[in-house]
């Protein structure tokens, strides 16, 4: 297994749930890897923000019982607004849409 692999899943299970912030300047929790994680608090590395904001906006619309916290609205709406969706984004909405048949409404608008 790739150590890139094992890092995302090594990450991935220290994150937990908790609330992505904007984290002050502090080194990056795993190394090489810009994600900061503390006092359960979550900073993801700022090529990955507006692609997360875009993610949690979708849930949001698309489950009903999947709600955030106004705060954490509030900052996704930022991430998505300050990170616009790349072309590599909008071809990945395509594919999915394709695959799952059904349309997410939040990269409709972006792309």
């Amino acid at each position: 297994m790739s150590t890139m692999i094992l890092l995302g899943r090594a990450v991935n299970a220290m994150r937990s749930n908790y609330n992505f912030t904007m984290l002050p300047n502090s080194p990056a929790s795993f190394g090489s890897c810009n994600m900061k994680i503390n006092n359960r608090k979550v900073e993801p590395p700022a090529t990955a923000r507006g692609q997360i904001a875009r993610t949690y906006l979708y849930m949001e619309s698309a489950y009903p019982n999947y709600t955030m916290s106004s705060q954490q609205r509030r900052l996704m709406m930022a991430w998505d607004k300050m990170y616009p969706v790349t072309p590599w984004e909008c071809k990945r909405n395509q594919r999915i849409e394709s695959i799952q048949q059904n349309i997410n409404p939040i990269m409709i608008q972006r792309c």
